[in-house]
């Protein structure tokens, strides 16, 4: 089905390892999905307080799903679309329990943080960028008595406690309560919401008012907070970098948040977009081995599902004819059977399939092993003898000291695994 809503997680899945940017690569996928018609929205534990550099990095955001899914803002309209808030009592009693501890915690109230004045001290051993500290501290909103208001309308509360001497005391009490839910996503974070309250629970409500199947909806996640909404989606995605948890339950896996896994997902699967993908033309069944064959391999070509294809022979870009004596690499120069040295002839096929690979924008390719022009790794020795040595064919190394990364005919699954398609 296509994909008409595409909600993302932050930290570990949409941000990279600063917890503040998106690359220019996911900027673009998703501001192409959306040029679509495909609504775009996040999921996160953050308050909104915490996100508007994300809505800067990206303007045309249409929806944030915010403190694990309490509430939902619609950003066109600037109203609250959907809400599910800690009674009072419950609130009230969390913030009293967690009070006896030295332990910072903060509450999510108006899209704002909120915490007790005082327990900035306890703010501590987070393993987070500075940057991103500074920024968090400075947008919290601290107060003497914390109490009066828990009856206001409490979205979440969050614990960071890093500490050893009360965390499995802490624990249990709070992964106990009756009134509330908990969720982990890192140790030493703990994380309540009123009972029922999820990203998964708020995406379907939006996807309800909206009139979009859960099949229509590519979700990203990484962490155990994101596993119902992974489970909901059609499209439900882990990161690489997820919880191995996450990525049992998720449909999908893609590369990591360091990687743009979020734009070679949509990329793919939202805008029909296939990576491109260099390939030896003998393994596609063209008749350009030096013998007049090919080397036709069907695993190779199955991979036209997932790649743009684009087909190269270096040796008939250098000019060498079909069939013809083969070579082997000698000293480092490509040298054939009968003694002709050949090197400049597999010299300039070699640039001219780097120049294809980067009029293209390819950055992997699938090249023929052991081949004097396409080996990686092992090469045949120069004895004409079948007999094998390390080393690379002279496009293969071209191409990889020019950045792109090669696999030989036999290393697809590991292909599947670098590119995440």
């Amino acid at each position: 089905m296509p994909v008409k809503l595409i909600a993302c997680d932050l930290d570990g899945t949409l941000l990279g390892a600063d917890h503040i940017t998106v690359s220019q690569r996911t900027v673009k996928a998703l501001s192409d999905a959306h040029e679509k018609g495909i609504k775009i929205a996040v999921a996160t534990g953050r308050t909104l307080s915490v996100i508007y550099n994300v809505m800067e990095q990206i303007p045309f955001l249409d929806y944030v799903i915010y403190s694990n899914g309490a509430a939902v803002c619609d950003l066109n309209t600037a109203k609250t679309v959907y809400k599910n808030f800690l009674p009072a009592e419950t609130a009230a009693d969390i913030f009293s329990f967690l009070s006896r501890y030295p332990a910072y915690f903060e509450f999510y109230q108006n899209g704002k943080q909120h915490a007790q004045k005082g327990r900035e001290k306890f703010f501590t051993g987070m393993d987070l960028p500075q940057e991103f500290l500074e920024a968090y501290a400075a947008s919290t909103v601290f107060h003497d008595d914390i109490m009066q208001f828990a009856d206001k309308g409490v979205e979440k509360i969050n614990l960071f406690y890093f500490g050893t001497e009360y965390y499995d005391e802490i624990k249990d009490y709070l992964f106990s309560h009756k009134g509330i839910d908990c969720t982990s996503p890192v140790s030493g974070d703990i994380e309540m919401t009123a009972k029922g309250v999820d990203k998964s629970n708020a995406l379907a409500g939006l996807c309800a008012t909206l009139g979009i199947d859960s099949a229509e909806v590519m979700a990203f996640g990484d962490a155990d907070n994101d596993i119902g909404m992974l489970e909901f989606a059609g499209y439900g995605t882990a990161m690489a970098n997820a919880a191995d948890i996450c990525k049992e339950k998720a449909k999908f896996v893609t590369l990591s948040n360091e990687e743009d896994g979020v734009a070679v997902f949509v990329e793919r699967y939202a805008l029909g977009k296939k990576p491109k993908l260099l390939v030896s033309a003998c393994l596609l069944g063209e008749n350009c081995k030096y013998n007049g064959g090919n080397n036709k391999n069907d695993k190779v070509i199955a991979l036209k599902e997932r790649f743009d294809m684009v087909a190269v022979c270096p040796e008939c870009f250098g000019g060498l004819k079909i069939p013809r004596v083969p070579s082997e690499i000698i000293n480092g120069r490509a040298v054939s059977k009968n003694g002709e040295d050949l090197t400049a002839e597999f010299t300039k096929g070699a640039r001219r399939t780097l120049y294809i690979a980067e009029e293209c924008g390819a950055k992997y390719a699938v090249l023929k092993e052991r081949s004097p022009s396409c080996g990686k790794g092992v090469i045949y020795d120069g004895s004409f003898s079948g007999s094998l040595t390390g080393g690379n064919g002279i496009t293969a190394d071209l191409l990889i000291k020019s950045g792109l990364i090669i696999f030989g005919e036999s290393e697809i699954d590991k292909l599947l695994d670098e590119t995440g398609v």
